[in-house]
Order: structure tokens, then C-alpha cells, then sequence
């Protein structure tokens, strides 16, 4: 009999959730592993956004993702706090955090085979990075993840010398957990070559660990796996018996619905082997409920979009693909059109008036084409009118700020040194007005951009608000390409305008700015999970619209907006690369 291990990378996925432990440098900061209410962690998020201390609100993020993993809630996901934390160890440039929580980011995408690329990405880094700094407590969590991974794709000769330094470092750090982990993985590694006989010693001995030290899902894991091999060596009784055990496990466990889907499907299939049918339906309706609490679960909508958001690209670039083949079954279309044209004429007309034809043609088609260099010359006109309209309504905008920001400021220490206001008191406002002056230089023309380039100045402007909400996340993909300053700063100006108006109208949670590098194009998206509009019956008149389409016009671009009530929305910029 073939042995199936199906979607056993979802088992596994308790066995590496449990192994990222840590302990933290100072005592006022929230314990990772402490039960909180999420009352208590709001107000803690709000005491360090209010003192500005990133660390703090790395730790809380963390702790609030734990305690989500914890809870198990359908309506509960811990990765959008586990990325918030470790972009805030990143800012403060934190690397060993940094890089366990992109590890523990893995270690939930690893169960999803459409994610095990992202997986093993975040994983390997992790396991590099400890590496290379010499800290095998951390190294090892992270490396038995990988090892997992290369197992469920077959690819043994990567996972075997992984496993074996998992097991060198463990000789360091005598972890008893750890060594059930391995076992576990072990199991796996020889039941796939189907060696049963070691895999059944191993996931014997990653048993009585797991009884011994009562960590009850890596009971269960082992006695899905037992179950397994004994199915596969025609043990029925023994499988029935390791199920069962398993079965009252996963129950009683929130976090384990995963296995406990697996769980059910195989005393289903058991049950039906013998024939008993009422039962195999019993187990047939639990295991299809649990699907359903999966499906519906709030990480596993994560899941999806991220997913979705993927599959997406892809299809855009299917159609760009089927849009340009027929462009050119049309040009070739026109070709043959043409030949038959002529071919008749020949066959008609005379020597003479295939003469005259023929001049009329070459002046059709100089009259065309002075035609279309008109109307592309209109087309340019009519796009830098845009623009200028847009550049005049910036430098009202300016002279606004000037005008109420620095110039009020200006009259205020004018009329306090009249008034014989104290120096200190004189000064506050003199340098409160030196930060407005900034702020408004800062707005005209991005120093980061002259420096550090586009990317370099998008994300200096979302560090300004990474410590308040809504949060800016900011992505860029693929090899950047400058496309010279004046371009750069259109396009800067375009994200800042976007993001500015999501900050201001959209009441999010988080804001995505995106660009992808590619050879011919490059694409901008920013979105927000804020409340929306009816595209249908709002009207996009402002004049930051205005402005932002005529810049993409300018850049001969293409804008495509798209959003919903209560939902957010999306705003993708495509740009050539000239």
C-alpha cells in the first residue's frame, strides 16, 4: 500500500509555532509569553506610541500576536501584529528580533504549500542570520523549520545536512523540546523514503518526550504520524488506537484545528474501511465543520489576500501577454488587407492611373500622418496644461502654509516682543517657526530624493509615520531604475499625494505603498483598509486628483482606481521605464 502524507506541512506547523522563545533586555516591557487582555495591550500600544518608544511598541505588538496565536479565536490573526513588531525592530535596527520574527512570520506560511516560497525565504534568512552570528539557542528553532520544509517537497539531500547540524547544535543547548522536534522531523524524512521501521523509532521517542515534558501538541503529532506508518504497514488496530488518542488531544486544544481536520478525515476513512457508515458520516460532517472554521477564520483570510494579491499579478501580466499577440494578429491583419487592395488595383487600373493612385496614397498617407503628429502634439499640449494647472494650485497650496503657518507665527513673536514676552518663551517660537520653514522646504523639494533617490525618499517620508497610526508599510521590488530627478520627483510627489489622502480621508489601519521593478515598466500601488467610497456616485474632482492624473499623464502612464464602502482602496500606477 502507497503511503499518503497528506498535507502533513499543516501538522508540522505545531511543532515549529511553539520553538520561538525569548527573553526580554529590560524588565518594563510587556513578557511575550505573559496572558494579556486586549484592553491591557491597547493601552500599552498607546503609552509607548505616546512616548515615541519604538521598543516598546515591538515588544507589545509581539505580545498581542502571541496572545492571538493563544486565544485561537476564529475571528483572531496574529500576523499583521507580528510584522508591526518586527518593523519596529527594524527601524531601531534590532536585527536579532528582526529576524526571529520574519522566522516565526515563516513558520505560519510554511503549512500553506502557495506560500512555502515566502516560507522558506523568511525561514532561510533567519537561519543564515543566527548563523552567522554564532547563536545556536535561536539558530535551531528556525533550522528545524527549514528542514521541514525541504522534507515536504522531497528534497532530502538539502533536508539531511540541515537536520544533522540541528542535532550538533543540540548536543550545545540540550533542549529536550527540541529533540522531540527533531525526532518529529525525522519520522517524517524516513516515513516518506519509506523506511517505517526508523520512522516508527522516531516518532516513538518524539512521543514519550512530548508525554514527559506534557506538551500535549507534539503529542498529537506523533500519534498522526504513528497512525500513518501503521496504516501503511496494515496495522489497523494500532492506527485506530493512535487516532483516537490523537483525537481527544486535538479537541481539547484550540490551536490545533489544523491537525484536528486531518484527525477527522482519517478516522473517517477508517471507519468507512470497516464499513460502519453512521460513523464515517459522524466524522465526515466534524471534519467538513472544520474546514469550514478554517476557511472563515480571520488568518486564514490573510492568508488568501496575500495569496489573491499574487495570483493577481500574474494574471495581469496573462493578459498584457494576450492583449500584445493580438496587436500583432491585427497589424499583420492590416498587412493582407492592404496586399489585396493592391494586388486589385493592378489587375484594374492602368499604368497610368496606378500612377495616379499611387500619389494619392503617398499624400492619404502623409495627410495621416501629419494628422496624427497634430493630435499627439494637442495630446502633449493639453497634458502640460494639466500639469501647469496642477504646479499653480501646488504654489496656492504653498503660499497658504506660508501665509497661516509661518506667517501667523511671525506676527504672534512680532506682537509678544512688543509686549515684552520673556527670551526663552520669544525663542520656542522662533524655532518652532524654523521647524514650519522646514517642513514647507522639506514638502518643495525632498532632500532624500537629490541624495538617496526615489527609494531612499519614500522611505524617509514613511519613517515620519511609522510610529503612529495608521501604520505605512513600504515594499519595492525587483531592481530600481532612475529615471533622472525631474521624473523622480513627479513620481515621489504622485505617492505623496496618494498616501496624504489616505492619511487624511480614509480612516485606516494600514497603508501599503508598493513598487515593482520590472525591464520594460515599473508598477506603484498604495492602498488603504479604510472606509472607502462608491466609485458609482463620488466625484474625484479635488485637486490632489487632479494633479495626480495629470502627473501620470505627463509620465504617459496609466492610473487604475478601484474601491469600496467599509472596505478600502487601491491605486495602481503603471509607468514605462524612459
Amino acid at each position: 500500500m502507497k503511503i499518503k502524507f497528506k498535507d502533513t506541512i499543516l501538522v508540522l506547523f505545531f511543532i515549529n509555532l511553539m520553538q520561538f522563545q525569548h527573553v526580554l533586555a529590560q524588565n518594563k516591557y510587556p513578557n511575550i509569553d505573559n496572558e494579556y487582555s486586549k484592553r491591557q495591550l491597547d493601552s500599552m500600544l498607546h503609552k509607548y506610541q505616546t512616548l515615541h518608544d519604538t521598543l516598546g511598541l515591538g515588544y507589545t505588538y509581539w505580545a498581542y500576536a502571541k496572545n492571538e496565536e493563544k486565544a485561537g479565536a476564529n475571528n483572531s490573526s496574529p500576523i499583521t501584529n507580528l510584522r508591526k513588531s518586527m518593523e519596529c525592530f527594524l527601524s531601531i535596527k534590532d536585527y536579532h528580533h528582526y529576524y526571529n520574527l520574519r522566522g516565526a512570520i515563516g513558520s505560519h506560511l510554511m503549512d500553506r504549500a502557495f506560500m512555502k516560497n515566502f516560507a522558506q525565504e523568511y525561514i532561510g534568512g533567519a537561519v543564515t542570520y543566527f548563523r552567522e552570528h554564532n547563536e545556536p539557542e535561536t539558530e535551531i528553532g528556525h533550522s528545524i523549520n527549514l528542514a521541514n520544509i525541504y522534507i515536504h517537497e522531497n528534497n532530502f539531500e538539502a533536508a539531511l545536512p540541515i537536520l544533522r547540524r540541528s542535532e550538533m547544535l543540540n548536543e550545545i543547548i540540550k533542549s529536550e523540546m527540541y529533540a522531540g522536534s527533531l525526532h518529529s522531523a525525522y519520522s517524517d524524512y524516513y516515513g516518506r523514503l519509506k523506511n517505517y521501521k526508523q520512522a516508527l523509532i522516531h516518532i516513538d521517542a518524539s512521543y514519550e518526550i512530548a508525554k514527559r515534558l506534557k506538551i500535549d501538541w507534539l503529542e498529537a503529532v506523533s500519534l498522526y504520524f504513528k497512525s500513518k506508518y501503521y496504516e501503511n504497514l496494515g496495522n489497523q488496530d494500532a492506527r485506530f488506537k493512535a487516532l483516537r488518542v490523537s483525537e481527544n488531544i486535538v479537541e481539547a486544544n484550540v490551536n490545533l484545528y489544523q491537525l484536528k481536520k486531518e484527525v477527522y478525515d482519517n478516522l473517517q476513512n477508517y471507519y468507512f474501511l470497516k464499513k460502519n457508515y453512521s460513523k464515517a458520516n459522524e466524522y465526515a460532517i466534524k471534519a467538513k465543520q472544520t474546514v469550514e472554521f478554517i476557511y472563515f477564520s480571520k488568518i486564514e483570510s490573510d492568508f488568501r489576500s496575500f495569496s489573491e494579491y499574487n495570483l493577481m499579478e500574474k494574471q495581469r501580466l496573462v493578459v498584457s501577454r494576450i492583449a500584445l499577440q493580438k496587436r500583432l494578429t491585427d497589424i499583420e491583419l492590416e498587412k493582407v488587407r492592404f496586399r489585396q487592395q493592391m494586388y486589385l488595383g493592378l489587375l484594374i487600373l492602368t499604368s497610368i492611373s496606378l500612377t495616379l493612385l499611387f500619389i494619392a496614397f503617398l499624400n492619404r498617407r502623409r495627410i495621416s500622418k501629419m494628422k496624427g503628429i497634430e493630435v499627439d502634439k494637442n495630446m502633449h499640449i493639453g497634458t502640460l496644461n494639466a500639469l501647469i494647472n496642477g504646479q499653480e494650485l501646488e504654489r496656492q497650496r504653498i503660499s497658504r502654509e506660508l501665509h497661516d503657518g509661518v506667517g501667523t507665527m511671525l506676527s504672534r513673536i512680532k506682537f509678544l516682543m512688543g509686549k515684552g514676552t520673556s527670551n526663552e518663551k520669544i525663542t520656542q517660537l522662533i524655532d518652532d517657526t524654523c521647524s514650519e520653514v522646514r517642513t514647507i522646504s522639506g514638502n518643495l523639494q525632498p532632500h532624500a530624493l537629490e541624495n538617496f533617490g526615489l527609494i531612499g525618499a519614500l522611505q524617509d517620508f514613511v519613517s515620519r509615520y511609522s510610529i503612529v497610526k495608521p501604520s505605512i508599510i513600504f515594499q519595492h521590488f525587483g531592481q530600481p531604475i532612475d529615471l533622472g530627478i525631474n521624473k523622480n520627483l513627479m513620481i515621489y510627489r504622485i505617492i505623496q499625494e496618494l498616501a496624504t489622502n489616505s492619511l487624511k480621508h480614509a480612516n485606516a489601519n494600514e497603508i501599503l505603498i508598493q513598487i515593482i521593478f520590472s525591464s520594460e515598466n515599473f508598477t506603484i500601488t498604495v492602498e488603504d483598509d479604510g472606509i472607502g467610497f462608491d466609485e458609482q456616485t463620488t466625484k474625484m474632482e479635488g485637486n490632489g486628483w487632479s494633479n495626480i492624473h495629470s502627473r501620470v499623464n505627463f509620465l504617459q502612464g496609466q492610473l487604475n482606481l478601484h474601491s469600496e464602502v467599509n472596505t478600502g482602496t487601491s491605486v495602481t500606477i503603471v509607468l514605462p521605464n524612459n
